[in-house]
């Protein structure tokens, strides 16, 4: 391949009466249509090769290694055998308990399904306020977590095992020993937290060791925002988005529907706009392309540390155009930028209506000038609100970390417990923290896994799964959640409430009673023991969310923060570093779930990549999978290059997260560190960076170009002004197609018609749903190297496809899984009857039938088949199966399998119905797919319900048939994604 690979001559493959779409680079630069690609690559349907000892013991590691929970010590606390039936369980009847999970400090509201006393499924709670029904991918994957037989177990003190009375007791008389100088020689080093009761704990521990001190630690630390509130404030207060009432978005370097502690809230707000008539728009400003860039109306790709000038630009044109004077200040010496201008103007027209974000990578200066536009287009109380910090440390980033390092570099610390997420790993690499760790005399490390960390620290101590632990935490509104352990702990291990009370000598109170404790001092009552068993049932602690502020800005304060700012560095490539979709900040590496999850945008699995431009890429002589050395501030890596269609010139976006050394089998060398780059003066972005090519090759795992639908329409978008003039162009894909095959069935004569509706328009590719899919039916993981002969084993994908040019290129996103045809060519082509119809639409497999013959896979137009060639679960220990949800088969080599639309749901529910003496209700049955959906952007139900949901989609009129002209009769039906962009920047 050449340079021409990425120049703009060729044309982009067409489709009949829409606007073109490619999937690659490569496809965009040859002109080559889908219809001119095999159907597979080249081996992908042979015989399978023999797998690496590495990619066994990766996909294994996983499986095999459960029956080491065989060997599990029973609970601490006294249990009944299942001899004389608890009450309330039934066998059989699973049962959902509230809980929640944190992430950097805040808790979302989850709902666990539990069969038989084991979790099986995470849903969203929809009392939460910050889930509100929907679940992310990370939430739902620690579920793989809880069973991971890689986890941490039992507790070390100088290579000596412990039990976990003798820890507690060693902990305790490690504890006096400090009680002589008041704590001087004690630190903590924690995760942020905004849980009361460790809050409680913490300010007790304070008042018996007053010299002590908490350092929290985040290596994704939002830091830069509480101070920038604190400049536009003079108090650090948090913003809290309102995109309901929203028109239009700016997006400053915000990855709001991608990542954060209220990304699923955003996602549901900004998602219900997107309908015909109440269209809001969004411009995003950002190096890379994120999921925010993909669903943005308008992407405007910018360098990071150039965000700021756009930002300052604007405010320019909003004080000399449109008489916003108080932004004068904040504008001066801002370069002329026609798109800034542009933008201004639409925040102007749409005041009280606009709404300014800034993400957590921007300098405080940024966030403070993002309150300033806010407050002068009348937005604050209308569209962004702002509330006290919900956290409770002040400061979670670097400079803390760094002012600890300082004092175990000067010996000033004889006991350090640490209970951050791997700080050896995530830590800034130029405060060299392993080495510090080791000469503390008393290193204590409180994990999940043993990882890079543990090696470093004298004791270990096992963490106990967040699905084994009482306690609380608040959401970002504030909202107080409980957690509540789901089942006894697996491993020995311990929580956190459990450590920090041994440094009282109350660990033997036990984490339920300190919490009652807490709450019943702070909201007792003559009935709290029934109130707080409400609460518990229900989630949340009413009446907990911080009350909304009203603060001034300090227009000065912030002119003199943006005077202050430090310019754009000149000179070499800019690096921006960025959290990974699938491993966050390396936390959820050993999670094959999210390992083998596509990446959302560049649709990677099992690896990450340094991302650059296409014209960076032409310049420097680079293609996909080229491996190069990068050089910043003196330190260097290697890593694989993937050039991004749309991404800022002369800027390289490195993902955080891979590249662990330790962890479990599943997490160990999978893609570099970006972290070895990152300097705590610079944790985000720094200029400067070299790059020199090694002359070597990388392969890479996509899945987007996996599957060819022969250059038929796909993902069907038009534009808000255009769709009067345009929507007659769906007429042809969808209704009743000629066909010369008799309908075999009157499907709506029967009481239940079951059918879905996408709604492209609500769709942001985050993957909750493919997640949930693969928890609900048991789908494996199958490991790289088989991801690369296209074998993943997702029964359901997310396509993604790019329109116009490889630098300005508009993302077209579509999910796609078996869509149950009326007339499925699958059908037809089984020799043995092994995928058949039901007499309610559904296309079933009968997996003791199947032979593997794959015929039905070559005769699916939409791809959405996959097969078992490999046994990739190994021999199942008896305590493997307490991940597997048992109303799923759990198929073994050599048969075809796809989705089902959750037939065990849709039978459970009848059950229900039937014992209840009525009909399946609506809000009885939901898919996994569209429970867990954040957007909303799936609905399934019946659609012989003329009053249902799905049905009044399907008459939608921007509905439309995906392959329509082939006369499936598609049971799943997609909405046309509508776009609004502003034709000034046409």
């Amino acid at each position: 391949m050449g340079l021409p690979i990425y120049g703009q001559a060729a044309e982009p493959p067409t489709k009949p009466n829409h606007r073109p779409l490619w999937r690659s680079l490569e496809e965009l630069a040859q002109g080559r249509s889908e219809a001119r690609s095999p159907e597979f690559a080249p081996g992908a349907d042979g015989p399978p090769d023999a797998l690496s000892r590495r990619s066994f013991m990766q996909l294994l590691g996983a499986t095999l290694a459960f029956a080491g929970l065989e060997a599990c010590s029973p609970p601490r606390e006294k249990i009944y055998p299942f001899v004389r039936q608890p009450v309330g369980l039934v066998p059989g009847q699973a049962v959902h308990y509230a809980t929640a999970a944190t992430l950097s400090g805040y808790a979302t509201g989850l709902l666990v399904r539990s069969n038989e006393g084991r979790p099986t499924k995470v849903e969203g709670n929809p009392n939460h306020p910050a889930s509100l029904g929907g679940v992310g991918p990370f939430q739902q994957a620690m579920l793989l977590d809880l069973y991971d037989p890689s986890r941490a177990r039992g507790f070390q003190k100088k290579g000596r095992q412990l039990s976990y009375r003798a820890a507690l007791l060693e902990l305790s008389t490690l504890a006096r020993s400090h009680e002589k100088d008041g704590g001087a020689r004690l630190r903590f080093l924690a995760d942020p937290s905004s849980s009361p009761l460790l809050a409680d704990l913490r300010r007790r521990i304070l008042a018996r060791f007053p010299k002590a001190r908490f350092t929290a630690w985040d290596p994704l630390s939002d830091d830069a925002a509480r101070d920038g509130g604190r400049i536009a404030f003079g108090a650090p207060l948090e913003a809290r988005p309102a995109l309901g009432p929203a028109d239009v978005i700016l997006s400053l370097d915000a990855d709001f529907l991608g990542l954060g502690p209220d990304q699923l809230r955003l996602m549901r707000e900004w998602s219900s706009r997107r309908v015909p008539g109440q269209l809001n728009r969004l411009y995003q400003v950002e190096p890379g392309l994120s999921v925010t860039g993909m669903n943005a109306d308008h992407h405007l790709r910018t360098r990071a540390a150039e965000v700021a000038g756009f930002a300052r630009a604007v405010a320019a044109r909003l004080a000399a155009k449109h008489g916003l004077a108080a932004l004068a200040p904040l504008g001066e010496g801002a370069a002329p930028n026609p798109r800034a201008d542009v933008v201004a103007d639409d925040l102007a027209r749409a005041r009280g209506r606009s709404l300014v974000l800034c993400g957590p990578r921007q300098p405080a200066a940024v966030h403070a000038l993002a309150h300033a536009l806010n407050a002068a287009l009348g937005n604050a109380g209308a569209t962004v609100r702002y509330r006290k910090p919900v956290l409770n440390d002040a400061a979670t980033g670097p400079a803390g970390l760094a002012a600890l390092a300082a004092e175990l570099r000067a010996g000033q610390v004889d006991t350090l417990v640490v209970t951050a997420a791997n700080p050896v790993y995530t830590a800034p690499a130029d405060l060299g923290l392993a080495p510090l760790l080791e000469q503390v005399p008393n290193a204590i490390y409180f994990t999940l896994h043993d990882d890079e960390t543990a090696d470093a620290c004298g004791w270990m101590l096992a963490a106990s799964h967040p699905y084994e632990q009482w306690g609380d935490a608040r959401g970002p509104d504030g909202t107080v959640a409980l957690a509540q352990p789901l089942i006894a702990p697996l491993f020995e291990s311990m929580g956190e409430v459990e450590l920090l009370a041994a440094f009282l000598d109350q660990a033997d109170l036990g984490p339920r009673r300190l919490l009652q404790d807490l709450w019943r001092e702070r909201r007792g009552g003559a009935a709290f023991d029934a109130e707080f068993e409400r609460w518990l049932a229900a989630g949340v602690v009413p009446g907990t969310a911080e009350p909304a502020e009203a603060p001034a800005v300090q227009s000065a304060a912030v002119a003199q923060a943006l005077r202050d700012l430090k310019p754009a560095g000149a000179g070499g490539l800019e690096v921006s570093f960025v959290p990974d979709y699938k491993t966050l900040d390396g936390r959820f590496a050993p999670n094959a779930w999210l390992q083998e999850l596509p990446h959302p945008v560049s649709k990677m699995t099992w690896d990450n990549a340094a991302y650059l431009s296409p014209a960076t890429a032409g310049r420097l002589g680079l293609v996909n999978g080229d491996l190069v050395e990068l050089q910043l501030a003196g330190r260097s890596l290697t890593a694989p290059v993937w050039v991004q269609p749309g991404h800022a010139d002369d800027a390289l976006t490195l993902p955080l997260g891979y590249g662990r050394r330790a962890g479990g089998p599943v997490s160990r060398n999978v893609g570099f560190d970006a972290g070895r780059l990152r300097r705590g003066d610079a944790p985000w972005f720094a200029a400067g960076a070299a790059l020199r090519k090694l002359g070597k090759r990388h392969a890479f795992a996509v899945t987007q170009t996996h599957d060819s639908m022969e250059g038929r329409p796909l993902a069907l978008d038009f534009t808000a002004a255009g769709w009067e003039h345009e929507k007659g162009e769906l007429e042809e894909h969808r209704g009743e197609p000629a066909s010369l095959m008799p309908q075999m069935h009157a499907y709506e004569q029967e009481q239940y018609r079951w059918g879905m509706a996408v709604d492209l328009s609500r769709c942001t590719g985050c993957s909750a749903c493919v997640v949930a899919c693969q928890s609900e039916n048991n789908i494996p993981v199958v490991g790289k190297e088989q991801v690369e002969r296209r074998r993943e084993m997702q029964w359901l994908r997310i396509d993604r496809y790019y329109q116009g040019t490889a630098a300005e290129p508009e993302v077209a996103l579509q999910p796609v899984a078996c869509v149950h045809c009326e007339k499925a060519p699958c059908e037809y082509v089984c020799p043995v009857n092994a995928t058949v119809h039901s007499d309610e639409g559904l296309n079933e497999m009968v997996y003791n039938r199947c032979v593997g013959t794959r015929y039905c896979s070559n005769n699916c137009p939409y791809k959405v088949r996959r097969f078992n060639f490999l046994d990739y679960r190994g021999e199942m220990a008896p305590t493997e199966k307490m991940l597997m949800n048992p109303e799923v088969t759990v198929r073994t080599r050599g048969v075809m399998e796809k989705c089902t639309y959750c037939v065990q749901r849709i039978e459970r529910a009848r059950i229900e119905a039937r014992v209840a003496g009525r009909l399946i209700r609506e809000q009885d049955l939901k898919s996994a797919c569209q429970q867990a959906c954040p957007a909303e952007a799936i609905v399934f139900g019946n659609l012989n319900d003329p009053q249902a949901r799905v049905t009044r989609l399907h008459q939608d009129e921007r509905r439309y048939d995906l392959l329509h002209e082939l006369g499936t009769r598609p049971r799943t039906t997609y909405l046309a994604r509508l776009r609004n962009p502003n034709p000034d920047l046409a």
